[in-house]
C-alpha cells in the first residue's frame, strides 16, 4: 500500500537539477528511500556483513531495482509510461523529514505516455 508522507507537491524535487521536466507532468512520483536502521537490525538476519555500509548499499540498490522493475511491468501492462531516474536527494530528505538513517535513493515517474512529436 502506498501511503502519502507529505501533502505538498514535491514532483519538482524528484528531479535532478537540469533534468528534463517531463516527469513533473507525471501524476505519480515514487521516491525510493532506504531505511538503513531497518536493514541492519532485521530480526533473525543471517548476514553479518550487513553491518558494513558497502554491503548495505548492495542490498538496498538491488531491492530498489527489483521494485522499480515491477513498477515498469505494471505500468506497461496498464498502458502507462514509467521512468526511473535520479532525484535531488538532499532536498527530498529535508522536505520528507527523513531521519539520518534514511536515504532518498531514486525517483520513478509514472504517467501517461507522451504522444510522438510530429
Amino acid at each position: 500500500m502506498l501511503s502519502p508522507v507529505v501533502a505538498t507537491d514535491l514532483r519538482q524535487l524528484a528531479m535532478t537539477p537540469g533534468q528534463n521536466a517531463v516527469s513533473v507532468l507525471a501524476p505519480v512520483q515514487l521516491i525510493y528511500v532506504a531505511d538503513i536502521h531497518r536493514l541492519a537490525h532485521t530480526a533473525g538476519l543471517q548476514e553479518p556483513r550487513l553491518q558494513d555500509s558497502e554491503w548495505q548499499k548492495a542490498y538496498y540498490y538491488v531491492d530498489t531495482g527489483l521494485i522499480a522493475g515491477n513498477v515498469h511491468l505494471f505500468a506497461a501492462a496498464q498502458g502507462l509510461a514509467a521512468w526511473f531516474h535520479n532525484c535531488d536527494r538532499p532536498a527530498l530528505a529535508q522536505r520528507l523529514g527523513l531521519a539520518p538513517e534514511q536515504q532518498a535513493l531514486f525517483a520513478q515517474s509514472v504517467g501517461f505516455p507522451q504522444p510522438p512529436q510530429a
